[in-house]
């Protein structure tokens, strides 16, 4: 018996093609986010820094560096934006990806549960299939015991001793006359032996 379980398509996960401002947002926020980027702003503060603090060179940020402190608040008021433009775009793609991934296992699990329904129907069959099988053996055999018996109680009853040494059997599977017992203390000849048979007989 084949199960066969049928599925329903099951929905891929969410591919959609992407705006100019959403890859430059995931492309500027994969940057913030790596170490390129931290030693590039490390590298940029401080030669800002060196060069406003040191002596001969024009200095165009005097101590306490106000235009540096302007420069990164400003990046840091359009990094942030962007950053978190990415993060949530991508965090509604991870939610619809997993309310998919929760339908496929759904239906996987209903699949799986109906397929277990299918196997515990035939293994109930096969249980049944096979008691009845078995009742029919035990009974084959019983018959069989009480054919065995009333044979072998047929071939009992079909020897009859007449007199010591003698004995009739009324079917064709032995003699009708078996010898004389040798050990046996009354010996008599075969004549007299046929003549008390034929007296026996006619009583």
């Amino acid at each position: 018996m084949n199960l066969v379980v049928k599925q329903k398509s099951q929905p891929q996960q969410i591919t959609t093609e992407l705006t100019p401002g959403q890859r430059l947002a995931d492309k500027l926020a994969s940057h913030v986010g790596s170490w390129k980027f931290l030693i590039c702003q490390s590298t940029v503060l401080v030669g800002w820094v060196g060069l406003n603090l040191a002596p001969g060179v024009p200095h165009w940020d005097e101590s306490p560096f106000i235009l540096l402190n302007l420069v990164f608040s400003f990046a840091s008021a359009y990094t942030a934006p962007i950053v978190l433009m990415s993060q949530n775009r991508q965090s509604d793609t991870d939610r619809r990806n997993a309310e998919i991934d929760y339908q496929v296992n759904l239906r996987a699990g209903q699949s799986i549960e109906v397929l277990h329904e299918k196997l515990d129907t035939l293994h109930s069959q096969q249980i049944v299939e096979l008691t009845q099988i078995v009742q029919e053996q035990q009974q084959m055999l019983r018959e069989m015991k009480v054919n065995l018996a009333v044979a072998s109680k047929e071939i009992q009853d079909n020897r009859i001793t007449l007199a010591p040494g003698f004995i009739v059997q009324i079917n064709d599977k032995f003699p009708k006359e078996a010898p004389v017992n040798q050990t046996s203390k009354h010996e008599q000849p075969i004549a007299d032996n046929v003549k008390f048979l034929d007296k026996y007989i006619r009583r």
